[in-house]
């Protein structure tokens, strides 16, 4: 069968052409079919299931190409067809598309935008969405794990997503070139042909770059931005306790990791972040302990996990755990 690859209706390479099909490698490939049944099947595996309306024209397969990261998953796909979608909603992941041929209209929450090639659309995790593909469009898609969004943000702002996130489109001047030029370095650092050592050392910092360009856009645009972003020390603090969760923590080792005094760090939190240091580094390890707790093939006991996360008190754990999620350890474990 031809492909998306060799067929004479190749889609254009009007835009972006270093991220178009013809330089993703050929392993990348997921399905290539005119069945647009499968093609819901397959796209369904990679996003979330999807209901369809489909025109019978077409101009070349449906075909869907990936590359897996950690933390974010790069993927092409067109469908050759006028097409309309409706998605479930995901709510575990953001989802930002970029439209590199044809034409897209995107309605998300309260978003409505008619797209073009070049066109970048942020797919909130918890709205309804519905997308329009006309026959000659191929899609950029980034999924990206909605935790790392929530634990940049909570980095650069001092604070958790106000409200929870809302869809928008990057299209402030350089936007949309910082977003594209993030995700390049992504493709090559996941191209089969990158050495493992390489690419073990660089992703993680790849993924976090790349979500951190989102997530600075989005705070940079809100009204009143400047008083947005939290004070440097802040930031520094959050990360080294994100970072050393697991480790003993002190309040004069967070403020000389932060740069800054114990009260300067201690005022910080109380301002932004409406809580003490301490009490922070506490609900950061009770979240850990949660993830993990949620893993399927997790086999370590739940005072295993408590414990390497820094909390030994078993009783007092066992009772902060349920004032914070409002069950026990031991429900939260039975329901994976």
């Amino acid at each position: 069968m031809n492909t998306p690859f060799s067929h004479p209706g190749t889609p254009p390479r009007s835009f972006g052409s270093s991220l178009l099909h013809g330089d993703i490698p050929r392993s990348a490939l997921v399905f290539e079919s005119t069945d647009l049944e499968r093609a819901r099947e397959e796209v369904g595996r990679v996003f979330c299931p999807y209901r369809f309306r489909a025109a019978r024209q077409r101009r070349w397969p449906a075909s869907m190409s990936r590359l897996q990261g950690e933390s974010v998953v790069l993927s092409w796909f067109t469908y050759g067809a006028d097409i309309s979608i409706e998605p479930e909603v995901f709510g575990d992941f953001v989802l930002v598309l970029t439209t590199l041929a044809g034409r897209a209209d995107i309605r998300s929450g309260s978003l409505e935008h008619m797209g073009k090639a070049g066109s970048t659309v942020v797919i909130a995790p918890d709205a309804q969405s519905s997308y329009r593909y006309n026959l000659d469009n191929v899609q950029l898609g980034v999924r990206i794990d909605a935790r790392r969004v929530d634990e940049f943000w909570r980095r650069l702002s001092g604070r958790s997503l106000p409200g929870g996130l809302s869809s928008w489109v990057l299209d402030a001047p350089g936007q949309r070139d910082r977003w594209l030029a993030s995700v390049e370095m992504l493709r090559h650092l996941l191209h089969p042909d990158t050495p493992e050592t390489l690419r073990a050392m660089l992703l993680p910092r790849a993924e976090e770059l790349l979500i951190m360009h989102l997530v600075a856009d989005r705070v940079a645009g809100l009204p009143g931005a400047a008083s947005a972003i939290a004070p440097a020390c802040l930031r520094r603090a959050m990360a080294f306790i994100d970072e050393q969760a697991g480790q003993p923590l002190t309040l004069a080792a967070i403020a000389a990791a932060a740069h800054c005094s114990i009260r300067t760090l201690q005022r910080a939190f109380h301002q932004w972040r409406d809580i003490g240091v301490m009490r922070y580094v506490k609900e950061v390890r009770l979240q850990r302990v949660r993830e993990a707790l949620l893993e399927p093939e997790q086999t370590a006991s739940i005072t295993e996990i408590a414990s390497s996360w820094g909390l030994a008190h078993l009783g007092q754990f066992a009772a902060d755990y349920r004032q914070e999620f409002g069950e026990r350890p031991s429900d939260t474990r039975r329901r994976v």
